[in-house]
């Protein structure tokens, strides 16, 4: 025997294998209790808490001295949920539950993030409206990003999972990037500093980024955490609203699409069983 011949079931079942594995990684998966992504969860919170907030008291600690900190703590928390739960979920294989699945883990996440929220009443100056305010916060990007992953979770395409991910990091962190370029080139400043000269005027940057704040959840969480007014303002709950608008529009679009997908799916199937020369399945 030669060693072609002797080396030709090695090959033959080393492709027979890779085949099979890449079927598996084509089964869609049956509905996840999301045990991993809370852990992940806890583990990001947590990091985030000690880089921003260390293991020391600060010198003078006081309610005002946590302000800026809670702002970043809740951008980075914004971060995990646009980019870290997509990126979680669109890297394994497709689920066989595309709505049930983010909801699932949208639900999860929230009762997670209740138990960071109300416990910073005690080390900042929120007030009862601004708690509310962080939580509505939380749930619109919780179902924003939720919305954008049940259009492409029963996808195994990896071009549509790609575009998906895409959406959601362009949508979460592109307004970060103008608020940080628009604050370089034509700062604010403070109310002590109004008068101070600018480059530029900071009202011609602020609209191009305010009707894309609701859909990122870094900027709307951190602006929703701020500690100063006491109370929100009613353009803090117009971003809320506009942000629930944009997760219900996104919603009913992932509903209409599955709805579509089911459709065709029985239609593939109805035809296939009246093809001619089809076997009976329960032959």
């Amino acid at each position: 025997m030669t060693s072609a011949e002797h080396d030709a079931p090695h090959s033959s079942d080393d492709a027979a294998r890779a085949e099979s594995g890449e079927r598996e990684l084509l089964v869609p998966r049956e509905l996840l209790v999301p045990r991993a992504l809370v852990m992940l969860a806890a583990i990001w919170v947590f990091c985030s808490w000690v880089l921003l907030f260390g293991f020391r008291p600060p010198v003078q600690p006081q309610a005002a001295s946590y302000g800026p900190t809670l702002e970043i703590l809740f951008a980075l928390i914004g971060v995990g949920i646009a980019v870290g739960w997509p990126l979680l979920r669109l890297s394994a294989r497709p689920s066989s539950a595309p709505i049930l699945q983010p909801l699932f883990d949208a639900l999860a996440l929230f009762i997670l993030m209740q138990v960071v929220v109300w416990p910073l009443r005690l080390v900042s100056n929120w007030t009862l409206p601004r708690t509310g305010l962080v939580v509505g916060a939380l749930a619109v990007s919780l179902a924003v990003t939720g919305a954008i992953l049940s259009l492409a979770l029963a996808s195994s395409e990896r071009r549509t999972r790609t575009r998906a991910m895409i959406a959601s990091v362009t949508a979460a962190l592109l307004p970060m990037a103008v608020l940080v370029v628009g604050e370089a080139i034509a700062p604010t400043g403070s109310p002590v500093f109004s008068e101070a000269q600018k480059t530029l005027d900071a009202g011609s940057w602020r609209p191009l980024i305010e009707w894309a704040v609701p859909a990122s959840a870094p900027v709307l969480l951190g602006r929703c955490a701020e500690t100063v007014p006491l109370d929100p303002n009613p353009a803090e709950w117009t971003l809320l609203r506009d942000g629930a608008t944009i997760a219900a529009g996104l919603w009913a679009l992932a509903l209409v699409w599955r709805l579509r997908a089911s459709r065709n799916a029985r239609r593939e199937r109805h035809d296939d069983g009246h093809r001619p020369g089809t076997p009976d399945p329960l032959s």
